[in-house]
C-alpha cells in the first residue's frame, strides 16, 4: 500500500469512528464494539484499534468514561469512548481537511 493509499485508509478509519460515536448513546460507545464494527467492515486486521484511538484522543475529539483508561489499553480494559465537546463541533462544522480525518 502506498503512502497516500495508507493515509487516505487511516483518515476514512478515524472518520468512521467519529460518525460511529456520533450514533451511540450520548456520544458515547464501547471501544470493542467499534473495533467489531471495524473488523466486520474490513477496515481493519486486528482488534485492537489503538492507533486511530490516541490519534482522536491527542487532538481532543475524544476522552474516555474512565480516567484509568488510556487509546493503549482501551481493547483490553474494556474501555469506553466519547466525544469531546471539540469533537461535536469538529463533526458539526464538516472537519477539517487537514486534520487527517475523513467525515
Amino acid at each position: 500500500m502506498s503512502f497516500e493509499n495508507a493515509a487516505r485508509h487511516n483518515a476514512a478509519v478515524r472518520g468512521y469512528i467519529l460518525r460511529m460515536l456520533v450514533r451511540g448513546y450520548h456520544c458515547a460507545l464501547a471501544v470493542r464494539r467499534i473495533s467489531n464494527d471495524l473488523m466486520r467492515n474490513s477496515m481493519v486486521p486486528d482488534s485492537d484499534v489503538w492507533e486511530p484511538l490516541k490519534y482522536l484522543y491527542d487532538m481532543g475529539l475524544i476522552e474516555f468514561t474512565d480516567k484509568g483508561i488510556t487509546p493503549d489499553n482501551a481493547y483490553t480494559r474494556d474501555g469506553v469512548a466519547r466525544l469531546t465537546t471539540k469533537g461535536v463541533r469538529f463533526i458539526e462544522s464538516g472537519g477539517d481537511t487537514e486534520a487527517g480525518i475523513d467525515l
